[in-house]
Order: C-alpha cells, then structure tokens, then sequence
C-alpha cells in the first residue's frame, strides 16, 4: 500500500443535504441486522474439509508453463492480505485466524509489510533494516504454522518497497545519510523510491533481510522458511520499478549514485557508440544538456567526462511524445530506456541468486508494479517475466482524485473494465496473480469484486492466484464497514466466499482457449516499435488498461495473452463480434454471459451456468435467467445470487446439498449517502445493515427439495421454505439471512 493508497482511504464528509431525487432517499427500510458469532465450528457453508492439510505435504507448489502445479494437479490460490505487526500476532489471534480463514474457502494468505519497520511496523530490529525483532518474528512463526496446519500457503512481501533504513544499516550503506537523516520514532531514514535498483548496497541490504528469514529454522513447524513447502511465493520488491515516474528520484536525491550511475551509462554508451563523437551523430546535439530542469547539477553532458545519466520516465517514453515534443532526444530516451531495463534485470538477478543458493526452491515474482504504457509498460513486464511468476495490483472506487465525491461506479458497467482489465498483462507462459485489488469504501458494490474475479480472472482467464487487500482483521466479519477503506472481512465482500471459493477451489468455470495474444519483441521496444497502441489510466491505486488490437472487452470473451516474441511480428486483431449475441458477451467456453450497462447509473450483470455453479451477479432486476436446470429471477435491483454444489466434487444437478448465497450491498446503521452525487454524508455505526435480496428461483432435477434458512454463521435453522415444483421464493427482508441449504 503506498501514498496514493492512503490518499485513496482519506474520505472527505460533505456537509450537505442530499439532491432531490438522489438514490440516498431510499434509506435502509427493510435491511436487516447481520450479526454472525464469526463461529469456525462445523457448519453448511465451511469449507475446512477442502483444504489440504498440512499445506504442501505432497510437496512445492511448483510452475509448469503458464500454470501452478501441486501434487500433479493445477492449484488455485485464493486469499487475502495482512500488513505490518499484524502478520505476527498474538498466539490466540492466530489461532482464530487459521480456522477462520479455512471456513471460508481461503487457502493462502500474503503476509505483506511484516518487516516495513519496528514495532507497529513490523517485525524489524530496532537498529536495522536487515535483522528481526526474537519476540515478533516468534509470534510470525506461530501465525505460519497455524497457517500451515489449517491447509493455508503463505506468500512473503516482506515491505512496501522504499527501504527504511536504521542507525546500524550505515555500515552497508555508507551515504544513506544523502537520503535523509535519522529521526523520529522508527529512527529510519526511507531511501527514495527506485533506489534498490541503482544501488547494490541497497540490494545487498534487501537480499540478506529475506535471506536471515529463508535459512531461519520456525520452532513451530521444525523448518526453515526456505525448506517449507507451505511458503508459495517471495516477492522481490513491492510496487517499484525503475522506469515508474520515480526513476528520477534517487538520482536527484544521492550524488554518490548520481555519480556511479552516470559512469556505469557512459561505459554503456560508449561500447555502443565508440566515443563522443559518434554519441552525438546518434543522438543529436540538442540531447545533451537537455535535462537541466530535472538535473540542475549536471550540465556539461560530455561522454569524457562520465556524466551524461540515463533519464526519462513514462511520460517522456510515451510513443505519442517520442514522436511529438520528446522527438528532438528520442534517441537518447530510448537507450536511456533500455540501461534502465538492464539495470532492473541485473538487481532482479542477484536476487534471485541469492535467494535460490539459500534453499528456497518456490516462485520468485519481480514486483507487481507497472510503468505507464506501450513501450516502457512493456519492459517492465518482461523484467518480471524474466524472474517467474507475474503479479500485478488494482483497486476500485475510493475518492476521485481532486474532489469530494468517490466513485461509485460498478464494474459491471463495461465488460473488462477495473480490476479484470488487469488481465491485459497476463503472459502467456507464466502464471498470473493479482496480490492486492479490491473495491475501496465507500463504493457500495464490494460483491462484483469477487464475484466477476472468480469467474472471469481465475476461471476463464485462467488467473492462478489471488489476495485480496486489507491491513488485518479480528478473525471475523468487520462490525463496522469502512472500518478502512480495504476491508476483506466487511460481509458484502467476505460474505459471497462461500459460492466464489468454492467455485473457484473446484475450477468451476472452464479456462477458455488462448484466442487473443499480443506479440511484443523486447529488443524493438528499445527501437521505439511494438505493433499496436495501448493505454493505461491510472488514478491512484485503480488503473485501467485497454489495447487497440485486443480491446479489454475481450478478456469478457476468450483467454488474452502477452507472449515475448524472438522477432518483430504482427499482433492480429481480436474480432469480439462472433461472442456478441443479442447485446450480450458470451464467453468462448460458452458458460459466461455478460450483459453490459447502459449509459448513466450502474447497470449491467452476468451469469454463470457451469456443472459446479449457477450465478447472476448485478442490476438484474426483472431478467429471468435460464442456466440450465437453474431458473434464477432477481425481483430487486441488485445483488448476486449464487447456486452451488456444497461438496468438493459436487454438481449442480447430482449433489444431494445445495447451497444458496444471495449478497448485495452493506451498510452501517445510520450511513448516509449521496449516491447521485456519490458523496459519503455520514459513516453511520454497527451493527451493520445488510441489502435484502429476493428472488424466485428454481430448481428442474428429480427428488424432493426442501430449503432450510441457515443462519449467519452458516448453521442450519428450523425455519424452511415453501417448495412447489422446485420453485421457492428467497426474501432477505422476510428471511434475514444470505444463506440457504438445499436438501434432497
């Protein structure tokens, strides 16, 4: 989580009555109180008996091709996040949080910041970036094993990115003090963003922190982190690259690496162009002291003299720019582009090298961060692509950027947008991850979230891994939503996992074909060439990608790839229009139907008819939607409306249980808003008030129904429904519950 994520939670509460004719006058009449005991005990909805436990006792989660692989067989990975001191808790939490998590369907989580700094911090020494705090990195231990012994992977993030640096880390980096000075509670200095790449002090720094935890032996587990085979993942660095808008940084900031880098990209330039001379026919006179509003120090740019540096950022490379106000320098921009490159490979490697001669045998991923788009997008792709495993971020809703409002728009809206657009970077012979997404308080459609990323990014894109972002949780359903702006545990998001993991642990949703690919050949990008336009819209932590040749509509349609090609070639045009029937997407695979909103207020749903699973996800209201022996009828404007098989190797049609989940919006008691102009009025407080959904629903197989309300926790009740010819009505303002057990 960085800056432009905290920016993103800060919620400005306007002091103003609602519009006339805003939706905020529907108010809450009818919702009902949700009120779970958070109880891990048995019950219909648990899904502690899917995972398999110990984690990884048929060995390493290993990478064949553009797939996870355990014991034989592809895993899928679904989880959650927990950040700073939080990831080592106290041993009763942990306890909690193993079967919590288990119930609901979550079989990894990423422990992300655990080392971000001493005390609420992290797990760091009080000294040094490097060592560990005994007592916190104990309680870590703890929380892993438990973790391991409920069937749950860990991923290892150990920090944001921007090393923080500690009174005993100056002997390995002799000119911190150029970043900054010691001070303040932590007594860190926080080196700039992107300097990991330039310095191998820092990498040196970086790479012994994770090798002190990979060769440190958990008492609890009687295992090394390096040997355990329930450590899935290691990431390199979170959300940096040098060839972000930071990679200027570091080199404004630190004349020693100012100094060493500027030499290193002389030595470069002139194995390429000889000498001065030949530097200039290349790049043109006008080039050199062309960065003196970025650069005020360096003037005089000679290739004698060692100090001509390797600038530019996305902007400057943007192909629109190279071709317009940057084209006087292009050529300079380029090369720049391509040092840069090899510098973020070559720290990438000795990390990995690192890592691998300290015995740990699982994924490695680069980082999860992008670099504006087209040509330095994808070179900072195809340095994570170099390491394994690829892994991105991307969040939803949350304050527009220079107003009061946030966005309350829905994903369902345009098929491929948000989130799942994220899926325009999946390459195509190595698994895909997106380690942080979710929908940001107080955007009120949380559901979509899961629901459109279980079916359409782990199914038929053929996502492999998944954690959805929050700081921490108690082990239970938040009491309040928007206790942050991320929040896994608030009942509109957490509530759905037991249809979603289930869908997704048991591949419900078939993965379609590979029938959309984009070639790019990493040596022409370096020459200004890629073959098609793309765009990425970044606001602050949400982004959105589309592509000229491959639109993001199409990841509605069938599996898009990136493949890294050995020469130039053509990228063929995706035509979406054979998928396009009577206005709606329909999936290769045949299974999923998105039918988009129109122009104006959220609008647009999808469904779902697998053997596993039958789902209506969105503003569905009035639709019948036929899905096999499934007739589900949405009588409300929104929410999503699950069927599905409660056993691992259930069906639809065959299992003697069904499940029946039905989740739409959250609210706490008392919250205002303004959703026309999508304003935040008032917080509100608990309990929280759940949407009520009804629907009619019906169910064509031989045998006797009979629907049982179960309660919050997922425990059978003594209240059924009526059944006539396998049709019933679920009504959560008569039946105050999301959950229905199915019996025949």
């Amino acid at each position: 989580m960085n800056t432009m994520k905290r920016l993103a939670g800060v919620l400005i509460l306007a002091a103003l009555a609602p519009a006339a004719g805003s939706r905020a006058a529907e108010g809450t009449s009818g919702w009902y109180e949700f009120r779970p005991q958070n109880d891990s005990g048995p019950s219909e909805i648990g899904m502690q008996d899917w995972l398999d436990k110990p984690a990884g006792q048929h060995g390493r989660i290993t990478r064949q091709g553009g797939r996870l692989i355990y014991n034989s067989k592809p895993i899928k990975l679904w989880g959650l996040n927990l950040c700073f001191s939080t990831c080592a808790p106290e041993k009763s939490l942990a306890d909690r949080r193993a079967a919590f998590y288990a119930k609901y369907g979550i079989n990894t989580v990423r422990l992300h910041k655990y080392a971000e700094g001493p005390g609420w911090a992290g797990i760091q020494s009080k000294d040094s970036f490097a060592e560990y705090d005994s007592a916190g990195l104990d309680r870590m231990d703890y929380q892993v094993a438990k973790f391991k012994a409920a069937g749950i992977y860990t991923a290892l993030s150990a920090h944001f990115g921007a090393l923080k640096l500690g009174p005993a880390d100056k002997r390995d980096v002799p000119y911190m003090a150029e970043f900054g000075a010691l001070g303040g509670k932590k007594n860190r200095i926080t080196a700039p963003h992107s300097a990991f790449f330039y310095s191998r002090e820092l990498q040196d720094l970086q790479i012994r922190q994770i090798v002190n935890l990979l060769r440190h032996r958990n008492p609890y587990t009687k295992l090394t982190y390096a040997e355990d085979p329930a450590i899935c993942a290691v990431e390199i660095i979170n959300e940096q690259s040098i060839l972000f808008y930071t990679t200027m940084g570091p080199l404004q900031k630190s004349p020693t690496l100012r100094k060493r880098t500027a030499g290193r990209f002389c030595d470069w330039l002139t194995k390429k162009y000889r000498n001065h001379d030949g530097l200039v026919a290349a790049w043109g006179a006008k080039s050199l002291d062309s960065f003196r509003r970025e650069m005020p120090k360096v003037t005089g740019e000679h290739l004698d003299k060692r100090n001509i540096l390797p600038l530019g950022n996305p902007w400057f490379w943007d192909p629109a720019q190279l071709a317009g106000s940057q084209g006087y320098r292009r050529r300079r921009l380029l090369d720049s582009l391509q040092f840069l490159y090899e510098l973020q490979c070559e720290a990438y490697d000795r990390y990995v090298a690192a890592v691998r001669k300290a015995g740990y045998r699982g994924e490695i991923l680069g980082s999860n961060w992008q670099a504006g788009r087209a040509l330095s997008h994808y070179a900072n792709l195809h340095t994570d692509y170099r390491v394994g495993l690829i892994d991105r971020h991307n969040y939803f809703g949350g304050r527009r950027k220079g107003k009061q409002e946030f966005n309350n728009g829905s994903m369902l809206s345009r098929a491929g947008s948000g989130q799942l657009s994220s899926g325009l970077q999946q390459v195509v012979d190595r698994p895909f991850m997106l380690s942080e997404w979710i929908h940001v308080f107080p955007n009120e459609w949380g559901v979509e979230g899961p629901a459109i990323l279980g079916a359409y990014g782990m199914g038929l894109q053929g996502w492999d891994v998944s954690y959805m972002f929050q700081n921490r949780d108690a082990a239970g359903f938040s009491r309040q939503v928007g206790r942050e702006p991320w929040d896994v545990t608030s009942p509109q998001v957490l509530g759905v996992f037991p249809a979603v993991s289930r869908q997704v642990l048991r591949g419900d949703v078939k993965e379609s074909q590979v029938l959309a690919t984009r070639n790019v050949h990493v040596p022409s990008l370096f020459e200004g060439k890629l073959g098609f336009d793309d765009k990425v819209v970044q606001g602050y932590d949400d982004k959105e990608l589309d592509s000229s040749k491959v639109p993001a509509r199409a990841l509605a349609a069938a599996r898009c790839v990136i493949a890294f090609t050995k020469s130039h070639q053509e990228t063929p045009v995706f035509r979406l229009k054979p998928y396009l029937k009577d206005g709606v997407i329909v999936s290769s695979t045949g299974q999923l139907r998105w039918k988009e909103g129109e122009k104006g207020p959220p609008g647009g749903f999808f469904t779902i008819n697998s053997p596993g699973t039958r789902a209506v996800v969105g503003f569905a209201k009035g639709q019948q939607c036929r899905l096999g022996t499934v007739t589900i009828s949405p009588q409300c404007r929104f929410g999503a409306v699950y069927v599905t098989a409660r056993e691992p190797d259930g069906g639809v049609d065959s299992s003697p249980k069904l499940l029946i989940v039905a989740i739409a919006r959250a609210r706490n008691t008392g919250m205002q808003l303004n959703a026309q102009e999508n304003q935040l009025l008032k917080k509100g407080e608990a309990p929280v008030l759940m949407e009520p959904i009804k629907a009619v629903i019906r169910i064509r197989r031989a045998g006797k129904a009979k629907v049982v309300l179960l309660d919050h926790d997922g425990r059978l009740t003594d209240r059924t429904l009526k059944v006539s010819d396998g049709t019933f009505t679920i009504d959560g303002a008569r039946d105050k519950t999301p959950y229905y057990l199915v019996q025949y």
